[in-house]
């Protein structure tokens, strides 16, 4: 009987111990788990939160300036950087934009990227540059759109296209007050090249 009541408080002890056991592994070892993966997660998303202050799809922007003309630009996606917020400068992708120079028409520009200040309307636009004006088509890696000086700036591998000829050139420089453009190469001893259609 002794012995009996021995065996049962050994396997009564074993039981508890083994309960206990599973019980701290279970919860205990778990707790762990998550609170290192949640360390993880936290440590990746730290640097994107000081980095990007916001994300918003489908933006537009319209204005007007002191001479009358308007300027609107829409953009598949903006990302405003922190860094650059009190810049007031928004990172453009998928952009397209419409001038109109008062008494000079319509002027539409695509880009893949673009950076934008809101507060001056200026418009660095880069990555497949194409602007549509009467019936040309120039085509180039870059465009700055100055207002504040009331210039703008086409550079890298320039291409302009018309029914009557293609000209390339490294920059085109526009004055949007007088509407005169200079065409210039980065290097003085190259030269522009024009090919007439007719």
């Amino acid at each position: 009987m002794i012995k009996l009541r021995l065996v049962f408080q050994a396997i009564l002890i074993i039981s508890i111990l083994t309960i206990i056991t599973i019980f701290y592994y279970k919860f205990f070892q778990s707790q762990e788990i998550t609170v290192k993966l949640d360390d993880k997660v936290k440590t990746q998303e730290e640097p994107l939160k000081s980095e990007i202050s916001s994300q918003l799809v489908n933006i537009e922007y319209n204005s007007i300036d002191s001479s009358g003309n308007t300027f609107y630009i829409n953009a598949e996606k903006a990302t405003i950087i922190i860094q650059d917020q009190m810049e007031n400068k928004v990172k453009l992708d998928g952009v397209v934009s419409i001038i109109n120079l008062k008494d000079k028409g319509f002027i539409n520009v695509y880009s893949q990227n673009a950076i934008y200040d809101k507060i001056t309307n200026d418009t660095k636009f880069f990555n497949n540059v194409r602007i549509e004006y009467l019936e040309n088509v120039i085509l180039s890696e870059n465009l700055d759109v100055i207002f504040s000086e009331k210039k703008s700036k086409i550079y890298n591998n320039v291409l302009v296209k018309n029914t009557d000829l293609n000209l390339t050139t490294d920059n085109v420089l526009i004055d949007m007050l007088t509407g005169d453009i200079k065409l210039k190469m980065n290097n003085n001893s190259e030269k522009i090249k024009l090919i007439t259609k007719k």
